[in-house]
């Protein structure tokens, strides 16, 4: 039997939790999300990034918190709601302002962020971005963000 236009789109379409870093829209694929949960405590780590805030406590795992505000314009987040990724991210939480929506994006609605010479932090952990309701949400690079956080420790 053939597979209609709208089974393929279906097919290739994958949820996204969208939230809002210092009033800009973000987002990644929500499976990689384990939960989202109020601030609480973290515990500040030495020698770290000044993103990374420390590492927060759930379920008696450790989780560095990163504050991507912070990392993007050198502002601080405020402490409001942490996204804590699958254990299988290496033990990452995202500080955020707050979660707006969960929606459907097809594959064919994303735009790609090309990465220039110029080392740019922006550039570096967005990955792609998207149309939604008059405005752009930036996909956020999970392994890119990682791969910014090792590389900053070891420098």
């Amino acid at each position: 039997m053939a597979e209609t236009d709208s089974e393929a789109a279906a097919a290739n379409t994958e949820k996204y939790l969208i939230f809002t870093i210092l009033g800009s829209y973000y987002t990644f694929p929500s499976r990689f999300i384990s939960e989202v949960t109020a601030f609480e405590k973290v515990y500040p780590l030495p020698l770290m990034p000044s993103y990374v805030k420390g590492i927060i406590n759930r379920y008696s795992v450790p989780y560095a918190l990163i504050d991507i505000g912070f990392l993007i314009r050198e502002t601080p987040t405020p402490e409001s709601k942490v996204i804590v990724l699958k254990d299988t991210m290496d033990k990452l939480a995202i500080l955020i302002d707050d979660v707006v929506d969960i929606i459907d994006i097809p594959d064919s609605a994303l735009l790609k962020v090309e990465q220039g010479a110029d080392r740019d932090v922006v550039a570096d952990i967005i990955e792609s971005s998207f149309a939604w309701h008059d405005t752009h949400v930036f996909v956020l690079g999970i392994r890119q963000i990682l791969n910014r956080v090792k590389t900053d420790f070891e420098a």
